[in-house]
C-alpha cells in the first residue's frame, strides 16, 4: 500500500508532509461528520483507517532514523514532530469514536465550533510542514504559527462557554453532561496539540534558518 502513497526514496520531509496531510483530511472528515451526525456517510471508518496510516507513518519514521546517520534536523526534533502529529490524529479518533461510543443524540453548536477550530488550526499546521523543508516563506510560517496560538485562546474561550451551557441546559441529565463534556475536553486537547507542534516548527525554524 505505500507504494502508492510515498516515494520510495522518501525522506523525513517526506513523512512529515504526508502525515500532516492525512490527520488534515481526519479534521475535515470530523467536522462533516459533526455537521452530518447522527448520520455518518462512512466518514467514521475513514478516520480510522487514517488513524491506521499515520500509525504506519510514524514507524516508517522511527526505522528510517535508526537507519540514517546524517538528520536534516536534530534526532529529538523529528521524534518530536511526527509523535506531536499522532497525537493530533489520535485524539481526532478518539472524539470519532466516543460520539458513537457515548451515542450521542445531537452536536451542541459550541462543540461544531470547536471542531472547526480544530480544522482550521490543523490546516495552518499543514501548512507549516510543508514549507518546513528548505525552510522556504519564513515569514508566511511565522504567521501561520502566530494563528494557530491565536486558534489555542479561541479553542479554550469555545470549551469555557460550551461547558458553561451544557451545565446550564442539562443539569437534570448528569450523564449526557459527562458524556458531552469529555468530548469538549477531547477536541480542545487536539487544538493544544497543534499548539504543541507549532512550538516545535518554531523552534526548528530558529535553530535552522
Amino acid at each position: 500500500m505505500w507504494d502508492r502513497l510515498i516515494p520510495k526514496e522518501y525522506g523525513f520531509f517526506d513523512l512529515f508532509e504526508r502525515h500532516a496531510g492525512i490527520t488534515l483530511e481526519a479534521a475535515t472528515a470530523l467536522v462533516d461528520l459533526m455537521e452530518q451526525w447522527p448520520a455518518s456517510g462512512g466518514k467514521m471508518q475513514r478516520i480510522v483507517e487514517q488513524e491506521h496510516e499515520c500509525d504506519s507513518i510514524v514507524h516508517m519514521t522511527v526505522d528510517l532514523l535508526h537507519k540514517t546517520f546524517i538528520v536534516p534536523v536534530d534526532r529529538d526534533e523529528i521524534l518530536s514532530m511526527i509523535s506531536g502529529l499522532d497525537d493530533i490524529m489520535d485524539s481526532i479518533e478518539s472524539v470519532a469514536q466516543r460520539m458513537i461510543l457515548f451515542e450521542i443524540e445531537a452536536i451542541p453548536p459550541h462543540l461544531l465550533e470547536m471542531a472547526r477550530v480544530l480544522h482550521e488550526a490543523m490546516n495552518k499546521v499543514a501548512f507549516s510542514i510543508r514549507n518546513l523543508r528548505g525552510f522556504k516563506r519564513v515569514a508566511e510560517q511565522r504567521l501561520a504559527l502566530k494563528d494557530i496560538r491565536e486558534m489555542e485562546s479561541e479553542g479554550d474561550r469555545l470549551l469555557r462557554v460550551g461547558l458553561g451551557e451544557l451545565f446550564h441546559e442539562r443539569a437534570a441529565d448528569p450523564l449526557t453532561v459527562m458524556k458531552l463534556k469529555e468530548i469538549y475536553e477531547t477536541v480542545e486537547n487536539s487544538i493544544d496539540q497543534c499548539e504543541d507542534i507549532a512550538n516545535i516548527v518554531e523552534g526548528v525554524i530558529l535553530e535552522y534558518s
